[in-house]
């Protein structure tokens, strides 16, 4: 990698890469980029109920399709800067792991960007369990701040639910219930759901897994034998109870507190272009004039010299993170009384 006076480095980043962050690895958001910092919002509509009525062969009727409406209301998308220097002190005198020569300062200016593409990746993970499950963002320099509610801002409530995981309680039932609740919000929605989702907590996720109605189904292959030994998804252990899989959410990054969980469901059948109920708008970087007036990436990395050609390394994150329906996440709490 050679280093001028401005180095754009953002086009390296924008395939994924890192592990542990477990909604983008779910694909719950779906993105699309934004030439403006202040996004235009649509409303979501329940367009996947709707059927046709057949028509008159040679005739002049034809059927119309809802689409997205405009709701005529605008929010803009936060944004975060980070920033190291680097100096000769950085690389000198120092050897570049797994290798018998000194560091260069590229090899720190690499691991410097690369640190910073990790915290952009961490940044959006909380951003979507922070506007996902408890239906805030933090919006301390925006016009909408210090927090947006998206409950308040569409006038939607999150529903919310007990689920018995008590000794004589039948949780396969419990959860099918709460499966059955979170489809009736969902309407249309419902029959274009691919997966469905519990982010649990610990003691929510063992208290499933230790009911006995739940773990003789999987003795007698009724369900998924992974509830007795469960297997991994990505740094998360995960098993199937029906159409649900469960998943042990440990990392305080979600906030999911002790015996809660979320239920939600990805979606098929969402066109190119269209809305989904999770969004993501990635917008413009704003600092750097050159960077702010190319191409829109999930996130900006670049490095800049000063007078003593000493490195700079900025990375630029603007995005935001938008549930359309925040009735389409049930919150789940439990209920272990025996």
């Amino acid at each position: 990698m050679k280093l001028s006076d401005f180095t754009n480095l953002s086009g390296q980043f924008v395939k994924p890469s890192g592990e542990g962050f477990l909604l983008s690895s779910l694909g719950i958001f779906t993105s699309r980029p934004s030439d403006t910092q202040i996004i235009a919002l649509d409303t979501l509509e329940d367009v996947q109920r709707e059927v046709t009525k057949s028509v008159a062969r040679y005739g002049s009727e034809m059927s119309g399709l809802n689409f997205p409406k405009a709701a005529n209301v605008t929010v803009q998308a936060p944004l975060h800067v980070y920033s190291s220097t680097i100096t000769s002190q950085d690389w000198q005198g120092k050897r570049q792991p797994g290798t018998n020569r000194q560091m260069t300062a590229e090899d720190v200016v690499a691991n410097h960007t690369l640190k910073h593409y990790l915290q952009t990746r961490r940044d959006v993970e909380y951003a979507m369990a922070q506007s996902l499950l408890h239906n805030t963002v933090e919006a301390t320099h925006l016009r909408e701040g210090p927090d947006l509610n998206w409950q308040t801002f569409w006038g939607i409530s999150q529903p919310t639910t007990t689920v018995k995981t008590g000794t004589s309680a039948n949780v396969i039932t419990e959860m099918q219930n709460a499966v059955t609740l979170l489809k009736k919000n969902l309407g249309g929605w419902s029959s274009s759901i691919k997966q469905v989702y519990l982010l649990a907590s610990p003691s929510l996720f063992a208290a499933i897994q230790a009911n006995p109605t739940a773990y003789q189904a999987a003795l007698f292959q009724a369900t998924s034998r992974d509830i007795i030994f469960p297997d991994t998804l990505g740094a998360y252990d995960r098993y199937n109870i029906g159409r649900v899989t469960v998943v042990q959410v440990d990392d305080p990054l979600y906030g999911i507190a002790d015996g809660e969980g979320y239920m939600l469901a990805t979606f098929s059948n969402i066109v190119e272009g269209d809305l989904s109920p999770y969004m993501t708008y990635q917008t413009p970087a704003s600092r750097h004039a050159e960077v702010a007036n190319g191409p829109v990436y999930p996130s900006y990395h670049y490095v800049l010299r000063d007078k003593f050609m000493n490195y700079e390394v900025v990375s630029e994150l603007s995005q935001i993170q938008i549930p359309m329906r925040p009735d389409f996440v049930l919150k789940i709490t439990m209920d272990d009384a025996a």
